[in-house]
């Protein structure tokens, strides 16, 4: 009699199947072929002074690459100490594993959706809510906003064409345009969140609770946010030193400052114009512009940048899809023709 009722019971438990929210491999092979493309197309560019890869130093780029795991690792203790802030307890090997799987999630999803599905680790290792989960995830977004206000601005001297004691009225100008154009940025990234959350209800059963995401972000606006803030801007400054790498490794010399400023540049005109095709877009089009100010011809600065891109977005690619199939984002749905 008992075991009859506990077979009942079972029977009447609502049965469940579990599914990878995305089955972009199609997509992430696009992206490597792409990445493949941009490496033929760097071989066949036209013969340059300043470009001849004979003689290039791959140590150099090695250590790009080897800058590019280190950002990576940088900027996944960023999203620890985040998580921390809020009394979440999450080892960072699970940390990192989820940050690298959900990089791979925003190479094979439209816009900020692989950015939701982050949130969607947490939430499942943990137990909280989806919302909760969410502000960090938004945080952390804010703080990379933030960084790069603080070097765009100091890297406007470079476009302003004088020494920054004698441009101080130019560079305030400019320095203000610039702040007022990325806090829209921010501001339009966050009002996204509703028009993105009608993408998340087709992937996901999770629901976004508004109230527990302001919640979650007013547990994390403190002054306890100004360590994960340097370790967000310690990691954007990698890119300074990989840009330098690359330079370094064609044989060109420039000044550091100025190194840094044109990456601090580049990396506001992406988010002011988001353009791009497999990585390649408006970032690497201010870079050649740059460059070319600093008297680099633009066959030598379409090598630098293709050079960056492949030495950062093929180990991004790699190592995301390798950290994707080990860890997917199982989601638990209700099987067809089940519940009451």
């Amino acid at each position: 009699m008992a075991s009859s009722s506990a077979r009942t019971a079972v029977e009447a438990l609502p049965a469940f199947q579990y599914r990878k929210p995305i089955r972009g491999s199609a997509v992430w092979w696009l992206r490597f072929l792409g990445v493949a493309a941009f490496l033929i197309l760097l071989l066949r560019l036209p013969k340059s002074q300043q470009v001849q890869f004979a003689r290039l130093d791959l140590r150099w780029l090695g250590f790009c690459m080897l800058l590019t795991i280190l950002m990576l690792l940088l900027e996944s203790l960023v999203w620890q100490r985040l998580l921390a802030n809020q009394r979440i307890r999450h080892p960072y090997p699970k940390t990192l594993l989820s940050y690298l799987a959900s990089q791979y999630l925003g190479l094979v999803t439209p816009g900020h959706v692989g950015e939701f599905l982050a949130a969607g680790y947490i939430s499942t290792n943990t137990g909280i809510t989806f919302g909760y989960a969410l502000s960090s995830v938004v945080m952390k977004k804010v703080l990379a906003w933030v960084a790069i206000i603080g070097f765009g601005i100091w890297g406007l001297p470079l476009i302003a064409e004088m020494p920054f004691k004698q441009g101080v009225g130019r560079l305030i100008a400019l320095g203000a345009v610039a702040l007022v154009a990325l806090s829209i940025g921010i501001g339009l990234w966050v009002v996204s969140l509703k028009r993105l959350a009608h993408k998340w209800a087709s992937l996901s059963p999770w629901q976004i609770d508004m109230t527990e995401f302001w919640s979650g972000m007013r547990h994390l606006a403190s002054p306890r946010l100004l360590i994960p803030l340097a370790l967000t801007g310690l990691a954007f400054s990698l890119l300074f030193v990989q840009l330098n790498a690359v330079l370094r490794a064609m044989g060109i010399a420039l000044p550091f400052v100025v190194v840094a400023r044109m990456m601090a540049l580049s990396r506001v005109a992406a988010r002011l114009v988001p353009v791009s095709l497999v990585g390649f877009g408006s970032k690497d089009a201010a870079l050649i512009w740059l460059l070319a100010q600093q008297r680099v011809d633009v066959v030598a600065g379409i090598a630098v940048a293709l050079l960056l891109l492949i030495c950062s977005y093929l180990v991004t690619l790699l190592l995301s899809g390798v950290c994707w199939w080990i860890n997917p984002l199982l989601i638990r749905r209700a099987a067809r023709g089940t519940g009451p």
